[in-house]
């Protein structure tokens, strides 16, 4: 269990709680009705989030159990590298370099039997739109 946010929880809800009193208290004179609704819906804000904080700090593990659990994952990566045939410093053979071109107006892959002018203007069989493959980057 951490400290440190529960005490910064602390902050939010006492704004929010100092807000509420203070409208319907008196402690602010006497706002009209339209200015203690809006007020209150402020100060309900910052107490939400200063709860959700506090209840986020209970959920906070250990550094060190995050750290393992962590390693633990890495650990099964490299195992589910090696039943794939590939060897830890390796990608997985599952990943392929791309090869070909796509359209840059509505990113389908241009195949071999695509339209070429002598220029390297392509034209697309998706949206038969042309391109040219000489300015895409």
């Amino acid at each position: 269990m951490s400290l440190f946010p529960r005490l910064i929880a602390i902050f939010p809800v006492g704004v929010g709680l100092c807000l509420l009193i203070g409208l319907w208290g008196g402690g602010m004179g006497n706002p009209p009705l339209m200015f203690k609704v809006f007020g209150s819906f402020i100060s309900f804000f910052f107490m939400t989030v200063g709860a959700g904080i506090f209840m986020a700090a209970g959920k906070i593990g250990d550094p060190r159990r995050m750290a393992e659990s962590l390693q633990d994952v890495a650990k099964g990566l490299t195992a589910s590298q090696h039943a794939a045939g590939a060897s830890p410093g390796q990608p997985s053979a599952a990943v392929k370099p791309k090869v070909g071109y796509d359209c840059p107006s509505c990113g389908a892959a241009i195949g071999k039997d695509a339209d070429v002018s002598p220029s390297g203007d392509v034209k697309c069989g998706y949206c038969e739109r042309w391109f040219n493959i000489h300015n895409e980057g």
